[in-house]
């Protein structure tokens, strides 16, 4: 599907795995009615989805068994290789499609057609902790570093800290998320010299933050802190 960057400015996105938004088919009270095909969970990958709650009108080709149909409809969800489609022919009808398959649209369709309900707000809790600390370590183990956690505690409704070290330096990972813009934001914060590592970084998913997290640059600032304390020592 083509892009269009600066209306999917204004829309409020969310972000869900794709397998998580199934096909839907209308009640056919007992008369027959061929069912569309629907990308399967291996086609969609392990891929996160934007949801909008602003679905753009899109002219999608949707395939069943014996024919295709080129209907009018809404695009519901997308990731990089699929849209998540919404059409109405005798109720509502949502399956996956290649984006291939998808084209934007200007005419927006009737008001009756329902918008897929956004999911909640971020939190996160303490056991939340563990999986992000793994997944914070799958990035600094290529440069030879592991965040080892000592202690976890709640930093207030919305956020957690945990503390441990990398490399013996104690350091303090905060974790938090903003309920009023449904972002989650790390930062790393070193104990010892009392200074943020990096910049706090937001994301739409803590799997994102933690992706674009600088983890390089954070370690060559505790190498170069180690360093001063050395010249310092001498």
């Amino acid at each position: 599907m083509e892009s269009d960057t600066s209306q999917s400015r204004e829309w409020h996105a969310q972000h869900v795995h794709a397998d998580t938004l199934n096909q839907v088919e209308p009640d056919s009270a007992g008369r027959f009615a061929p069912r569309p095909f629907s990308l399967t969970p291996r086609e969609l990958g392990d891929l996160l989805a934007t949801v909008s709650s602003a679905p753009p009108s899109v002219r999608a080709w949707i395939r069943y068994p014996a024919t295709a149909e080129h209907i009018q409809g809404l695009a519901l969800a997308w990731t990089p290789r699929a849209v998540y489609v919404q059409w109405e022919s005798h109720g509502t009808h949502r399956v996956w499609v290649w984006a291939s398959a998808v084209e934007r649209t200007q005419r927006r369709l009737s008001t009756t057609v329902r918008p897929l309900p956004q999911p909640p707000a971020h939190s996160i809790t303490v056991r939340d902790a563990p999986r992000l600390v793994g997944l914070i370590n799958a990035h600094l183990s290529p440069c030879g570093a592991e965040f080892v956690t000592s202690m976890t505690q709640p930093g207030g409704p919305f956020a957690v800290m945990v503390f441990g070290t990398i490399d013996a330096k104690g350091l303090r990972l905060d974790l938090s998320t903003d309920p009023a813009r449904n972002m989650c934001a790390l930062q790393l914060f070193d104990l010892a010299v009392k200074k943020v590592l990096g910049e706090r970084n937001t994301a739409p998913s803590f799997e994102e933050a933690i992706a674009a997290y600088p983890w390089r640059a954070v370690l060559d600032e505790l190498a170069f802190a180690d360093d001063e304390a050395d010249q310092i020592n001498l």
